[in-house]
Parts: structure tokens; sequence; C-alpha cells
């Protein structure tokens, strides 16, 4: 996910900043588009635009616009420097491809910076857009409201094509943001003093990192062991450091999700779920088998229930059987991979008959549950009936 940020360069101020930042000796990579010589690229768009009558304002009373100040600012997790894939070189490729799709006659020049804060560390491409386009010879318009919805519809498309995360409205995109420790805590820290939110977050990653608990119950026994009392509420989970209570100090409880957001409930269970299938990959393949369709079975159970209790719901809007994801391996048994299809084939017949508004209700849909169930069988009406007879909650086999 990366962040385009732009501005007009309107004053001799601003203009000197943006050059000073550019040729600052901390940029960890350069570039250019354009230029002659990048080494004088601030005398040489002021030059171009002299050229084209662009050093002064297009109209009386208004601001001339020389340059654009763009920023593309990449989410932190996937910046190199917290082991992402965005390495410096990447990025600057990046905006190489930026500016080729949407700026390729302007004289651009190009400065990638490590930029750090108090959260944390990330890459940032800065580039100076000169006004004047080089093959109209008009200036480029920044666009207003719209340009910067534009430009974000541009990110959009390009991180899509570089599989980087998406902005998502209204919600913190950045969980590195929230690892960090608050101010008054990273005071603390720096002073070399003792934390203890700072001990019981690091409690929490060992329990999780190199215990492996598969539940919820078996990570609270493990930091009950360790003197730290978990407990849910309001789907929240909340951690009790138990000797900081009992010295008498009434700030002991802390949200984990505020404590890191990696420690929300959801992360957690997947953390959970992740142990469960490391700790099944270990285990003999053909007892790996039995647990799969031992999960297969109960999940179809589970959506049974579902699809009985939402009866006459529209055939688009009725809830579907995803099946447990299947490792490719496991695929090569004929009983998993025959389970599957069966389970997946009831799914689809009990769908047809309980859906409501079945878009052409019979037909191929059903010759297709056919197969699933017992292999290539073209189903006549007849066999229709016989099918029905059968009990797909239950599991049975057609007849």
């Amino acid at each position: 996910m990366t962040v385009v940020k732009q501005k007009g360069v309107s004053s001799e101020r601003y203009a000197k900043n943006v050059r000073k930042y550019i040729n600052g000796k901390y940029a960890l990579a350069r570039g250019g588009w354009n230029l002659a010589n990048r080494k004088y690229w601030f005398s040489e768009m002021a030059m171009t635009r002299k050229m084209f009558h662009h050093d002064r304002p297009a109209r009386a009373g208004a601001k001339n616009i020389t340059m654009l100040h763009q920023v593309l600012a990449f989410l932190s997790e996937e910046c190199s420097c917290n082991g992402g894939k965005m390495t410096p070189d990447a990025c600057m490729a990046y905006a190489e491809q930026w500016l080729a799709k949407h700026y390729p006659h302007q004289q651009v020049i190009v400065a990638l910076h490590e930029e750090s804060d108090k959260a944390g560390k990330r890459y940032a491409v800065h580039m100076a857009i000169n006004r004047t386009d080089l093959l109209t010879g008009k200036r480029c318009e920044t666009g207003g409201r719209r340009g910067k919805y534009e430009r974000a519809a541009w990110v959009r498309e390009m991180d899509k094509a570089w599989n980087l995360a998406q902005l998502e409205k209204g919600k913190k995109n950045s969980k590195i943001r929230d690892r960090q420790p608050r101010d008054t805590e990273k005071k603390i820290v720096d002073r070399g003093e003792y934390s203890y939110k700072n001990n019981l977050r690091e409690l929490i990653h060992i329990a999780i990192n190199d215990y492996h608990p598969k539940t919820m119950e078996q990570f609270k026994k493990l930091l009950a062991s360790w003197g730290v009392e978990i407990f849910i509420k309001n789907n929240r989970v909340y951690a009790t450091d138990l000797d900081i209570k009992e010295a008498g100090n009434p700030k002991c409880t802390f949200n984990l999700t505020r404590l890191d957001g990696r420690f929300a409930i959801k992360q957690l269970e997947a953390a959970f779920k992740n142990n469960v299938l490391e700790a099944e990959r270990a285990l003999p393949y053909e007892r790996r088998c039995e647990i799969y369709i031992q999960r297969l079975k109960k999940a179809y159970s589970a959506w049974v229930e579902q699809a009985e209790a939402s009866k006459g719901v529209a055939y688009n809007l009725f809830p579907k059987f995803i099946a447990p994801k299947c490792d490719e391996d496991l695929l090569e048994d004929p009983a998993v991979r025959d389970e599957l299809l069966a389970r997946r084939g009831y799914a689809r017949e009990i769908r047809n008959r309980y859906a409501g508004a079945v878009p052409d209700a019979g037909d191929d849909r059903v010759r297709a549950a056919g197969r699933a169930h017992g292999g290539n069988i073209d189903i006549s009406p007849q066999v229709d009936r016989a099918v029905d007879r059968g009990d797909y909650a239950r599991g049975d086999t057609p007849r």
C-alpha cells in the first residue's frame, strides 16, 4: 500500500527547501527523468520554464506553481528495513514506472529517503516535477480535488500490479505503527529503566512464537504460569500483570490490541489455527488424511445447520459451503479427494433444494452434483427422485 501526496511549489522558499532535501546527503538513491545533467536539475528546470514563459503566472493575480512536489510513501511493513519486499531498488523502480506512465514528458528529479518518526521507519520517494510539458509546451495540470482522486486511483492500480496491500478507509493500515511503545513508555525505555508494559509485550510474543499454543485455553494457562491473567471481555482480549497488581499498582490491566496491533483476538485465533496446521504437518501422511477428513465432515455438518436455517433465501444470497483448506499433497489421497468431491456435491444439491428462486432449476446443477457424488452419471428425472430419498445432511451417498 502506497500513499501519494502532492503539493504545488509556488514560493521561492519552498523551492529551496525541496532542492535542499532532494540534494541532501541522506538520500539512499537518486534518479532523474528528461534531464541533461541531474546535478544541476534545479537550474535546468528553471531555464525550461523560462523558455516556455512558465516563469510567471498564467494570469494576473494567480500564484505561479513552478514545480509539483510529489511523495510516494510506502507502507512500513512492506519496506525492507522492516523485513518487507520493497527494497530501495524496488522503490526506485516503482517511482520510474509511475513517472513513465503519468509524467512521461516532464522533467523530474527523484530522491529516496528512509524516513522515521516515533512510530517507526519507512521508505519514501520524493519527486520534484517541473510544471512544463516538453511535448505540448503547456503547463502540467495539478487537477485540484479531481486530481487528488485521480492520483489515488493511479496508485491503487500500481499497487495491485506490484501485489502491495491496499488502503482501507477508516482503518489503521500500518500494524507496525501499533506495535511501538507510546510516548511515556518510550521515555522510560530510553532512560534504561524497567517498563512492565514492555515486559508484558515480550512475554506474549514469547508465548505465541516460541511455545506455539493451539487454543485460547492453552494460551491462558501458559501466561498464567508466568504471572499474567488473560481474559476476554466484549470480544477484546485483556491481560493483567499479577505481580504489578500485588504491588498495589491499579494500572496493571491492558487491552492487548492497544498494547500491540498483532494481539487482537482475530490475529490470535489465526496464530492458534496456524499452530494447529503446523503441528499436523509433522504427523504421518495417513494420520494427516484422517484429520482432514474429520475436519471436512465437521465443517460440512456445521454448514448443513446453517443451510437448514436459511431455507427460502434467494439462491444468490444462500450461504455456500466452503471446504477447509487442504494441503496439495493430501489431494493425492483417493479417500480425501473423493470425500471432498462428495461433500461439495451434497452441498450443491442442498442449496438447489433449499434456496428460493433457483436459476435454471434443475438441470445442469443437479447433473453436476450427481457427477460429483458418484462419477460421470447422467441423472434422469427418475434418478433425481431416488436421490431425494437420501439424507445429504447425514452424508448419505446417492442410490
